[in-house]
């Protein structure tokens, strides 16, 4: 806005032989007015803030961290590095399966990350992830 204003009166001073001194104050009250504008924060619109993203809003929720199931009871034992080949003693499979598919989310998670697949690869299998793993959670607080 501060270079529309200098433009207006540097149209003003060039124009000033060939204008009426009316229009020429005229130009120079709209510069002011611009610049008095900018001073008072009239033409500053405020910044919107930043969507907060998947793994902020999981973190954020589970005591910051992504790997949330970790801390609950209903998958012990499992973990993203070992869901394909741990197994568990708890004699129910539908558990086990459960916990299988959150972590594989996560497994697939982790690896697009460290490969820098940005955000738009890696957060359908964090979302994945996350609502696998609190079917797990809630399949074994009914139980």
């Amino acid at each position: 806005m501060l270079d529309l204003a200098r433009q207006i009166r540097a149209q003003a001073a060039q124009m000033k032989d060939s204008l009426p001194p009316e229009d020429v104050a005229d130009l120079i009250r709209q510069a002011e007015e611009i610049e008095q504008g900018v001073k008072d924060g009239g033409y500053s619109a405020p910044v919107a803030p930043e969507p907060v993203s998947l793994a902020k809003r999981i973190a954020e929720a589970h005591g910051g961290r992504l790997d949330w199931l970790a801390r609950e009871t209903a998958c012990v034992g499992y973990s993203w590095e070992n869901h394909r080949t741990f197994v568990s003693n708890y004699g129910d499979p539908r558990r086990d399966a459960l916990c299988r598919t959150a972590y594989g989310h996560y497994a697939e998670y982790f690896r697009i990350a460290r490969d820098g697949g940005g955000t738009v690869r890696s957060d359908p299998p964090l979302a994945a992830y996350d609502k696998a793993a609190q079917a797990a959670v809630d399949y074994y607080e009914r139980k």
